[in-house]
């Protein structure tokens, strides 16, 4: 009797716990077991996979039934060696139907290449990479096709051309083409600009063509203008002409552009990066400012209407010289008053050659973009003597200089950075808020491919 009244009180006591707390709450979790990625909508999720290679967001389908069929639709990346696979392996719509973000492809026969391309048009590619040849004497004829993408925003091109009739519509949304070992004639330049009508990069490397190159775009924002020298066997052009680009911001040239061709810059009114002028240039004119080399290393500046108009709106300046003393970089300075940012990249020559004597700088007086510097880099710095005396006529003149980076080209010690400061006169700065930087440099002997753009336009400002 007594063992079933137990039980029965047992029954009613699990009622009453029922009946008061009909909706027991969890046992929360942990921080570390919370899934805050799942929730996030589909395109979110979609981004994030498209950063990963295909075979780990592939994998993501084990995690649960959300992520089952997510990465069939995510955005693709691909880096292929075509030879490896074939077009239909890897845009195999039953695995994965999403659209391609980029896709970069290399050298194969030319049937092959237009099958990828071709499955990547269909796909909706935005960045499309084509590497054929770094040869002159083989190129990839682009398919016609792919002239009319309506989806391509970038595309890159190595050892291709263009076929010789083109679309009267070419590429209408692309905002950004590269060409590497590519036949460029100037009525082609003029085609590309005319029709491409968001274009706003464009990179001609190692291109061959006419001697004279004209620009005109109403949208383009930047040029990189590198056409190469005997490595690629490429006939230098004479002169580049930059007619009306009301938009253009940033102008890199490479060393031969400066030094054996004439650059004409007329109408360019919001230019704030220039470079990479090589102290021996030939002729440069900037709106109505002509620099000319002439003999003993002395630059004849004349100076139209409006002059330093353009010169003034140059905040970012690139220049390229030997490790001696000379007179042209003073005279190539004092054109650019608003001056806020110079770079400089030494190289080669006698680090003692032409070396003038201490207070060399002082001697030419205050230049007046010394006002507005406020960053200094340069890339080569050896610590000779003239590398010194560059480095202190700026930090004793710099009114507003805030940080200046010199990039090594070998190793160094703490000691010896003690010593460049005490012969920087860093005590005697003229401003206060000067910071002073010793890197070394990994990449002082490859090829600075206009040192990385000049750090991608200094992180896209």
């Amino acid at each position: 009797m007594s063992s079933t009244t137990t039980t029965t009180e047992r029954k009613r006591r699990r009622k009453r716990k029922r009946v008061t707390n009909p909706n027991p709450s969890p046992v929360p979790l942990q921080p570390e077991e919370l899934d805050l990625i799942s929730p996030l909508p589909d395109n979110v999720l979609h981004s994030i996979l498209s950063h990963l290679p295909i075979k780990d967001s592939a994998r993501t389908s084990i995690l649960s039934s959300r992520w089952r069929h997510l990465w069939k639709a995510a955005p693709l990346r691909l880096d292929v060696p075509i030879d490896q696979y074939t077009a239909s392996s890897i845009f195999d719509s039953q695995s994965h139907h999403g659209p391609i973000e980029s896709l970069s492809l290399s050298r194969s026969t030319a049937p092959a290449l237009d099958r990828f391309v071709q499955s990547a048009v269909q796909r909706g590619i935005r960045e499309l990479t084509i590497v054929y040849s770094y040869q002159v004497a083989f190129t990839y004829e682009l398919p016609r096709f792919l002239l009319s993408c309506n989806s391509l925003r970038q595309l890159s091109l190595v050892g291709c051309q263009f076929p010789k009739t083109v679309l009267p519509s070419i590429f209408p949304n692309l905002t950004e083409l590269n060409l590497n070992t590519v036949p460029v004639h100037n009525d082609m330049v003029q085609i590309l600009l005319s029709k491409c009508r968001s274009l706003e990069t464009l990179r001609l490397i190692a291109s061959r063509g006419s001697p004279l190159i004209s620009i005109s775009s109403l949208r383009l924002r930047k040029l990189v203008f590198d056409w190469g020298s005997t490595y690629f066997n490429v006939k230098l052009i004479a002169e580049l002409i930059i007619k009306d680009a009301p938009n253009l911001e940033s102008l890199m040239l490479g060393e031969c552009e400066t030094r054996d061709c004439n650059v004409k810059v007329l109408d360019a009114p919001k230019l704030q990066l220039l470079g990479f002028l090589c102290v021996a240039f030939k002729s440069l004119q900037l709106g109505g400012t002509l620099l000319q080399q002439q003999p003993a290393s002395v630059i004849q500046v004349n100076a139209m209407q409006c002059q330093m108009t353009m010169l003034s709106s140059v905040k970012t300046l690139a220049i390229k010289m030997e490790h001696y003393f000379d007179k042209t970089i003073l005279d190539l300075l004092r054109c650019f008053p608003c001056l806020e940012n110079l770079y400089i990249l030494k190289y080669g020559g006698s680090c003692y050659k032409n070396y003038l004597g201490k207070g060399i700088w002082d001697e030419h007086g205050f230049l007046s973009f010394l006002d507005h510097l406020k960053t200094v880099t340069v890339k080569g710095f050896y610590g000779n003597r003239s590398d010194v005396e560059l480095v202190r006529y700026l930090v004793v003149h710099g009114k507003v200089l805030r940080k200046t980076t010199l990039l090594c080209s070998k190793a160094f010690s703490e000691k010896f950075v003690e010593a460049k400061k005490r012969q920087f006169c860093i005590k005697k700065r003229a401003s206060s808020d000067l910071e002073l930087f010793f890197l070394r440099d990994s990449n002082s002997n490859v090829h600075f491919s206009l040192w990385n753009e000049l750090i991608s336009f200094e992180k896209a400002r």
